[in-house]
């Protein structure tokens, strides 16, 4: 009788084992990693690491392609590119002499000052190469979880600054100027960031959550804006996975 409770013992442990292994496997280990083409559509929020108050966030977004190339396990190493357009919004306070309209003859009016602020914008579009390394963990057959992490290269195509020229303290009344950032703004053709960020995959569609943070400058400071600018962003993307 404890022979045959032994053995029972021993088969219910050894099943318990195999059925932890297959999990351990399925997490750690999946069997139908292939590489794959994937679709991506960003949100971006774009921020200035170093600008002070001079700079504020602004919203932006990119569309682009990843190739998910898989290494060891369950890591991959996953390249991309992509359109982007991002932009920033700029703060700075000037002051304005003038003289009010006169309220009688009999009284001089006196000069006033006053002070305002003046909102611009920075707006950029080129192209985006991310160089993501990651991990999913198949936490379920059509269900799985990533971390990932990696450089990401901002090549500008087209950077422009939008700014009032004039001011009218009586009209409010401003004409905007617009011009190209690369040469007078300081502004380069290249900065590099560094991304990570999570992700789930349910079936074939995907969505994370990631943040990317300036490595080098994007602009040197000018006389044109005279605050330099390494770019940070949070992005919430929305993807597809094509299996083939």
């Amino acid at each position: 009788m404890k022979l045959l409770k032994t053995v029972a013992l021993a088969a219910a442990l050894t099943g318990a084992a195999n059925v932890n292994a297959q999990d351990t496997s399925l997490i750690f280990d999946s069997q139908d990693n292939a590489p794959h083409f994937g679709a991506r559509l960003s949100l971006d929020v774009s921020s200035a690491a170093n600008g002070g108050a001079y700079y504020s966030n602004k919203a932006g977004f990119s569309l682009g392609a990843v190739y998910d190339i898989p290494l060891f396990m369950n890591a991959y190493f996953e390249p991309g590119l992509s359109i982007f357009y991002n932009t920033f919004g700029t703060v700075k306070f000037d002051q304005v002499e003038f003289t009010p309209p006169a309220v009688s003859p009999d009284v001089v009016p006196t000069p006033e000052t006053k002070i305002y602020q003046v909102d611009g914008t920075i707006k950029n579009f080129g192209f985006r190469v991310p160089l993501l390394f990651g991990y999913h963990f198949d936490v379920a057959e059509d269900l799985k979880v990533h971390v990932f992490t990696g450089p990401q290269i901002n090549l500008s195509l087209i950077s422009r600054f939008n700014q009032p020229e004039h001011y009218d303290p009586l009209q409010n009344h401003h004409e905007e100027i617009s011009e190209s950032l690369f040469g007078t703004g300081g502004f380069k053709h290249i900065d590099l960031q560094w991304n990570f960020g999570v992700g789930v995959e349910y079936e074939q569609y995907y969505v994370s959550l990631s943040g990317a943070l300036g490595m080098t400058k994007m602009k040197d400071s000018s006389s044109l804006l005279p605050r330099d600018l390494r770019r940070n962003m949070f992005a919430i993307t929305l993807g597809y996975n094509f299996q083939f």
